[in-house]
């Protein structure tokens, strides 16, 4: 069963002031004389539900459901609206504000009802992914034929929740297509350590060898990168909180075996490629009677010189990355991998807007944009219109049913994001 009944909204004179709790305190109001529990109050472009009327003066709202039902928003000395919606109550329906089923019932004029298609009004999220954290991504769009369509994202837990339409753009004969920026990390100049070419980024989550392309961010790029370049995640220095870039998504190894032969980080190999300033990545448990002071499983240390050529290096010395003496004892070293990186070095620290873009198109979130409600496929008649979006089977499709058709409706029934007055 469905019911319905209809008033038409006021205009009123006088103005309302709104405080964070709800409360609305008001100069010429008609809260007693013409408000009920339940009616729709618009004011600075913000609509509310009315919950309770202490006197013609002072009332008590929450948010309207076309506002977010969140925190009130307060305002101060701005003129007002009331109006009842109408109630709209399908069986089996839940209440929302006390006012039935009418969270999406829509105030429409005869300008609105022809008017608006062209307006990018709603982006919906198709899939959030889970790389996403510190800023936001930049939300962009492209064709539909028309322009200056603008919006926010909003990111949770590394996905992107929402995005919020901040300008509706003009002239759009279709939907536009929506993109959403990839992951990125900015890296501000504190982040970058020059002694050991290293990058600092709190819970980055990069894994070794993927793709990520630097960009400058309108500023000075670091000294030793190029902006829009695509570099590799180095296996050398990657921890949870830090990471190094290489050119290529490469990496070596020393040939043969691998011995101290000197106290100061002296090693000897098999004719391998390296070179000095290239790292070394140390894994594994040593079981030989050489030693390296301090080695745990996973070191990176800094080739400071090496003995012959590439590809026929046959000995090394190895340092800290930030260039400090290894000590070490002569001899066999038994059960260590050693894989070999030559990593960008880094000597200048950039700007506080530059970042690294993470480049797989799987971690890149998704969204499609839709069009007002008006003369392309919206309202038919001015009055109170019921909006239905479907679901399931009918997932996308919207339905319009006309609940009171009048030929006039006066004042703006915060309707303008779905039904555009141009």
């Amino acid at each position: 069963m469905a019911l319905w009944g209809n008033k038409d909204s006021k205009t009123a004179t006088g103005t309302v002031s709104i405080a964070s709790t709800g409360v609305v305190t008001g100069s010429s109001t008609l809260f007693t004389t013409e408000a009920k529990v339940g009616n729709a109050l618009l004011a600075n472009s913000v609509e509310y539900q009315i919950v309770s009327i202490t006197s013609n003066t002072v009332a008590k709202v929450i948010m309207g459901a076309n506002n977010g039902n969140g925190s009130v928003t307060t305002c101060s000395a701005q003129s007002y609206t009331l109006s009842e919606k109408p109630v709209y109550v399908a069986h089996g329906s839940a209440d929302t504000f006390g006012m039935g089923n009418s969270a999406l019932v829509y105030g429409v004029d005869t300008t609105e009802s022809a008017a608006g298609g062209d307006n990018v009004t709603a982006v919906s999220v198709v899939s959030g992914k889970t790389r996403y954290i510190g800023t936001a991504p930049a939300v962009t769009f492209s064709g539909g034929g028309g322009s200056s369509a603008a919006a926010t994202a909003t990111i949770a837990g590394g996905v992107v929740t929402a995005i919020t339409v901040t300008n509706t753009g003009t002239a759009y004969t279709s939907a536009p297509t929506v993109a959403i920026a990839k992951p990125a990390r900015i890296i501000p100049t504190s982040g970058i350590t020059i002694a050991t070419d290293t990058v600092a980024y709190t819970a980055h989550g990069l894994v070794a060898d993927e793709a990520v392309k630097y960009y400058n961010g309108g500023g000075t790029s670091a000294t030793g990168l190029v902006t829009t370049t695509t570099y590799y995640v180095a296996n050398a220095g990657l921890v949870a909180n830090a990471f190094e870039v290489k050119a290529a998504a490469t990496s070596g190894t020393l040939v043969a075996t691998v011995a101290t032969s000197g106290t100061a980080g002296q090693f000897t190999c098999g004719a391998s490629t390296l070179a000095v300033g290239d790292r070394v990545k140390i894994t594994g448990t040593n079981t030989g009677t050489g030693t390296i002071t301090g080695y745990a499983t996973g070191n990176t240390y800094k080739v400071s010189a090496v003995t012959g050529t590439s590809p026929n290096v046959t000995g090394f010395t190895l340092t800290t990355e930030a260039a400090v003496a290894v000590v070490s004892t002569a001899g066999t070293l038994v059960g260590l991998t050693y894989t070999t990186e030559t990593v960008i070095d880094i000597s200048g620290t950039g700007n506080n807007a530059q970042y690294f873009e993470i480049q797989a198109t799987a971690d890149q979130a998704t969204a499609t944009a839709a069009l007002g409600d008006g003369a392309t496929g919206g309202s038919q008649h001015a009055g109170w219109v019921r909006r239905t979006v479907g679901t399931g089977g009918r997932a996308g499709r919207v339905q319009y049913e006309t609940l009171v058709a009048m030929g006039s409706m006066t004042g703006d029934q915060s309707d303008d994001v779905a039904f555009r007055d141009s």
